[in-house]
């Protein structure tokens, strides 16, 4: 059987004279990191890496957050203009369609107004993200827990970073493991990898990052895994 291989082209998309000048769009959110606890009514950042629109001009890329009782919900999305040339991946053998490269990602921080709570207590991070297929066309995406931040109003322990999203692992002959999420670098060495030996894996994500009283893998900041899934 013939191996598959790629060769780039561009793919130029069909503007419907129908369509407005602008539509929203819903951004997958890939990755997510925020102080692991903050000070009640002390407004704190969130940093957020969404996947790019496909093949279309990004007018304007919304990331304001809503608050409620119990959680703090992103659900950014892009406006979008004008169709843009598309690059893609096509198959040199023809088995298959040409498979759309995504645009480039969003790494950005968003403000988030400070949090109420009379006693110490936990608020839900949660986002629009899919972790089946990355699409950016869908109106709305369904929301997931990416993690928890902890609200206090005395005083709170810095130096952790709480962290969740789709992540790419691999690990090396010397047995180190490598966090690599989506358009984030670097990466990440996990400190507690799973005990099972597969060579590389992805998963959804929890854990937090710091810095360990001594390097682990080479590194002195790690990710310390919480949950996979």
């Amino acid at each position: 059987m013939r191996s598959a291989s790629f060769v780039l082209l561009f793919v130029l998309p069909v503007a419907a004279c129908s369509e407005p000048d602008t539509r929203i769009e819903a951004a997958q959110v890939s990755w997510m990191e925020w102080p692991a606890e903050v000070l009640a009514a002390t407004p704190f950042t969130v940093r957020v890496v969404v996947y790019g629109a496909y093949c279309v001009e990004v007018v304007q890329f919304v990331v304001a957050p809503t608050v409620d009782q119990s959680a703090v919900t992103f659900e950014p999305y892009f406006v979008t203009g004008q169709p843009r040339p598309c690059l893609a991946l096509a198959r040199q053998d023809g088995v298959g369609a040409p498979v759309i490269v995504n645009g480039p990602s969003f790494d950005t921080s968003a403000a988030v107004p400070g949090l109420d709570a009379d006693y110490p207590r936990t608020y839900e991070i949660r986002a629009g993200a899919s972790v089946f297929a990355r699409t950016a066309l869908a109106s709305a995406l369904p929301i997931r827990m990416f993690g928890e931040v902890t609200v206090r109003r005395d005083t709170v322990t810095v130096g952790r970073v709480n962290a969740g999203g789709l992540a790419y692992a691999i690990r090396d002959s010397l047995g180190c493991v490598t966090l690599s999420p989506y358009s984030v670098r670097p990466a990440y060495v996990i400190e507690n990898p799973p005990a099972d030996t597969a060579r590389s894996w992805s998963a959804f994500v929890r854990g937090y990052i710091y810095e360990p009283a001594a390097p682990v893998c080479g590194k002195s900041k790690v990710f310390h895994l919480v949950t996979r899934n």
